[in-house]
């Protein structure tokens, strides 16, 4: 196998650096999933500086080791516990949680806790790593935004960092570790990112550990704080692209947002397109070695041209459709949608099928109707598109008035919104095409990007943006001067 990561021949590596092979589940397959295994640079230098400066080859790592986290059927913790010792983590000190093949409940996570002695320090790390995909019912608490309980945070968040952060301090007194000599080093990626952002809040604001001595990285983390209850830290990195919709929600127009540093991928639109284009290249030679020492090297890198500004007008439409954290949980909508992923055990991307389906649950018609139109929409010309939505449009409203009520308005809702993008777009097609403005191409690029979700799902230009192996080719084609923006993020309007 390729050693396309680090090096361990370096002159200042001490004799605890090494390379560790990291048993990783392949995105690509989706619910089919197998493991393969990468390498990883490893060394207790990455610990031994202050925790508020970001170490690039620290957080590739901990991208790895989130990544072992994952799970395909009943093997538990196996991949995980097997990075923790390649690292020099003492076995018996390996504590996991809910890794079992018990279907977990909501707002819940599972974790691994480890300790390992720094070489040459009369230190100890504990890592702390977050299970970030194949969680079963854990899926549904992504949705669960509002509580009374967690006024201020997105709730299911919240709970299971607190569940986790409690059974840390009772670990920490079981091992009997000193908190003045402790570090702690905390990973998640994506669900697993936002409980390891919340962790890292509580363990700033109540442990008692200096925070130079507690190492924080997330990536592709949804939002976790209201602005009212968000404390800046300088030690908890939160990685993301702007291409990603995970990161997008729960929605900041609802005044959410992460605790930490953002460090925003780049993206033609913010970074420049000649700047872009040179790094997007070396990204992409990054990902076809690791899909190529994963052994799946038919998968390219392809994201479609401005990518991200398409995925603004999507967030704007749901802005629109909700326009406060009220309206998504009073009119029924956390829970409609809690339902819808309640049935989908394993925690996968949106499958559009079944979610159009569930959408109009009851009226089969209608939902064979639209998905065929999906199905087919590659072959059907401009007008034959504009009349099958239009079609559609007329049976939507109609649907609207009989069965607008408490039970079936979110659905409705969802179903008009939808609908009403696609008339727009409809309208649009069929205008002269001299006076076609510049909005046409991203109302064309939305519905094109939500008909390969149909129909390829995970393997979409859209769904693609949130596979870990993403992220880890852009982190292994730069560093942290030539990858990341850190200034707020500003959405962009496509008018």
């Amino acid at each position: 196998m390729k050693n396309f990561l680090y090096d361990i021949g370096s002159k200042t590596a001490k004799k605890t650096a090494l390379n560790v092979e990291f048993d990783l589940l392949r995105s690509s397959e989706g619910d089919n999933a197998t493991v393969a295994a990468l390498p990883f640079y490893y060394s207790d230098e990455m610990f031994l500086n202050s925790a508020c400066g970001y170490n690039h080859k620290l957080c590739i790592l901990s991208l790895g080791l989130t990544m072992t986290t994952f799970a395909v059927g009943n093997e538990g913790d196996e991949h995980v516990r097997k990075a923790l010792i390649g690292m020099g983590f003492n076995e018996s000190s390996i504590k996991s949680r809910k890794f079992d093949k018990t279907k977990p409940i909501n707002d819940s996570c599972a974790y691994a806790f480890a300790v390992k002695k720094l070489a040459g320090t009369d230190q100890k790390l504990l890592s702390v790593a977050i299970r970030s995909h194949r969680y079963g019912g854990e899926w549904v608490s992504n949705a669960h935004v509002f509580s009374d309980k967690y006024p201020g945070y997105a709730a299911g968040f919240k709970s299971a960092a607190d569940k986790v952060y409690s059974a840390l301090r009772k670990y920490i007194s079981e091992q009997k570790l000193d908190k003045s000599k402790l570090k702690i080093w905390v990973v998640g990626f994506s669900r697993g990112g936002a409980i390891s952002n919340n962790l890292g809040h509580l363990l700033n604001s109540g442990l008692g550990i200096k925070k130079d001595n507690i190492f924080v990285y997330t990536f592709a983390a949804p939002n976790t704080v209201e602005d009212k209850n968000w404390v800046y830290y300088d030690n908890i990195f939160n990685v993301l692209s702007e291409m990603d919709v995970v990161p997008r929600v729960p929605l900041r127009s609802w005044g959410f947002r992460r605790f930490g540093t953002d460090l925003r991928l780049p993206c033609e639109s913010r970074r420049g397109t000649e700047c872009y284009t040179e790094r997007l290249g070396v990204m992409r030679e990054r990902f076809a070695e690791i899909m190529q020492a994963i052994d799946t090297p038919d998968n390219t890198y392809e994201p479609y041209k401005e990518q991200e500004k398409v995925l603004d007008m999507l967030i704007a439409y749901s802005d629109k459709l909700f326009p406060s954290l009220d309206k998504y949980a009073q009119d029924g909508y956390q829970s409609f949608i809690m339902d819808y992923m309640s049935g989908k055990i394993y925690g996968s991307a949106v499958d559009m099928r079944r979610f159009i389906r569930f959408l109009v649950d009851g009226d089969e018609e209608f939902a064979e109707e639209l998905c065929g139109m999906l199905e087919q929409w590659d072959s059907m010309g401009a007008m034959q598109k504009a009349q099958s939505i239009g079609g559609l449009n007329l049976k939507i409203t109609s649907m609207l008035k009989k069965h607008l009520s408490g039970d079936t308005a979110p659905a409705l809702e969802m179903l008009s919104l939808g609908l009403g993008v696609l008339a727009h777009y409809a309208a649009r097609l069929t205008a002269d095409k001299v006076t076609k403005s510049g909005q046409d191409n991203y109302y064309e690029l939305l519905i094109r990007l939500a008909v390969d979700a149909y129909h390829v799902a995970e393997h979409s230009p859209v769904l693609m943006q949130h596979w870990p192996e993403v992220y880890l080719a852009w982190l292994l084609s730069g560093d942290e001067k030539t990858l990341y923006r850190t200034d707020g993020y500003r959405r962009l309007t496509i008018k």
